[in-house]
């Protein structure tokens, strides 16, 4: 059989994989996605679809004011519905010291032109009364959006299949050939694909993927867990964040999604079970901040895996000893806010060589050069809701 061939083979079907898919197919290149399963079958998919600007890393900050911009006008470009809205993100400071470093991030997003404000507890349950005054205040951001995870990979993958991509679902990737130091194709379970560029966009498998071409990249699969509730009355204006605890939205008809923050630490591994334990963990915890869903029935809970760095920060850019190997991946929960932006810049570096945005930061020698280890701003604070909160500081005014 004569083998396959494209300029370009995008490896998993996730958001980032469909946005680097679609905007190298509309920059007029030969490009074929492969997955092994189906689309956004993982992260990308099984996410609340959060598109939040606060808390970012601050080499991030800048991609995602990016990311925003080009949020706005994706289902128009698309030519889909994404269910977006701008509902916003309330952060909860469970400590003094989270409402101190969220006021530091209100000023520095400030200068990205990003409106943050830091609340005391009382502006907080002004926003909404639902949640306890176990809390020492949060950060709200308004512009922040939410949109269906679903809708977004559908609308890439029809825009990408229009512009000409080839797509190849329920194809697995079996081996990388490469040969002297470069990519001449890949085997996998439907035949040889002759590429002379390989994008690793393969999530928690993109370690796997990787070392078919003989490079190690530190990524640890972690389930991420969720919950469904019965609707209720409206509660909860925003997108709710409790950081290591569990973040939180309520539907337009009054459904409660809550997920976990597992992180490494925590449950490692692929499994789509229900961990009850897990579960109970993370409802017990949330029920601390907000009361109000005590008796909540559940009608769905599901499980999706996330990629996780040992820095939090995701893994991006050629690879110095394997020539035409590109990652992405490692986006440790926080990459479905930056699809857009993620599609363009791969897009770029194909096509140009180069980035439109400074991406250094997240090269896969950092960790060759001894980047730490870093818990991120939404490490694990079960512990946190035991303690009694003291007298709130004065902040900066609400909105």
């Amino acid at each position: 059989m004569t083998p396959q061939q494209a300029e370009v083979v995008v490896v998993g079907a996730g958001s980032t994989g469909l946005s680097a898919t679609y905007e190298l197919a509309r920059a007029g290149v030969d490009v074929l996605l492969v997955d092994r399963r189906n689309v956004a079958m993982e992260a990308g998919g099984r996410n609340p679809g959060g598109i939040r600007q606060i808390g970012r890393d601050p080499d991030e900050v800048p991609l995602m004011v990016a990311a925003m911009r080009r949020w706005h006008g994706l289902a128009e470009e698309l030519g889909c519905d994404l269910e977006l809205t701008e509902d916003g993100y309330l952060w909860v400071a469970l400590t003094e010291q989270d409402l101190e470093m969220q006021r530091g991030l209100a000023v520095r997003d400030a200068a990205h032109g990003i409106r943050e404000y830091a609340l005391d507890r009382d502006q907080v349950r002004d926003m909404a009364p639902a949640i306890s005054d176990r809390i020492w205040g949060g950060l709200y951001s308004p512009t922040d959006l939410i949109a269906n995870p679903f809708l977004v990979a559908r609308g890439y993958l029809d825009a990408a299949r229009r512009c000409g991509a080839r797509v190849l679902l329920g194809t697995e990737v079996l081996d990388l050939d490469v040969r002297e130091g470069r990519i001449y194709g890949l085997e996998t379970s439907g035949g040889r694909i002759e590429t002379r560029t390989v994008i690793n966009a393969a999530g928690p498998w993109s370690d796997r993927i990787a070392r078919m071409a003989g490079v190690d990249i530190p990524i640890t699969a972690c389930p991420n867990q969720f919950i469904l509730t019965e609707p209720m009355p409206p509660i909860l204006p925003p997108f709710l964040l409790i950081s290591g605890i569990a973040v939180c939205r309520q539907s337009a008809r009054g459904h409660v999604y809550i997920g976990n923050t597992n992180a490494p630490g925590g449950i490692t591994g692929f499994s789509k079970a229900t961990n009850y334990d897990e579960m109970t963990r993370t409802v017990t915890n949330i029920l601390k901040i907000v009361p109000a869903f005590r008796g909540l029935n559940v009608i769905r809970t599901w499980v999706g895996t996330i990629d996780f760095s040992p820095d939090d920060n995701f893994v991006f850019g050629r690879v110095d000893a394997v020539e035409g190997l590109i990652l992405a991946s490692g986006f440790s929960g926080h990459g479905f806010a930056l699809t857009p932006i993620l599609g363009q810049l791969l897009c770029e570096l194909v096509v140009r060589g180069e980035t439109s945005l400074p991406v250094d930061a997240f090269r896969l020698d950092r960790f060759q050069r001894g980047v730490a280890e870093k818990a991120g701003h939404f490490a694990h604070q079960h512990l946190a809701l035991d303690a009694t909160p003291g007298p709130c500081p004065g902040t900066t005014p609400g909105p």
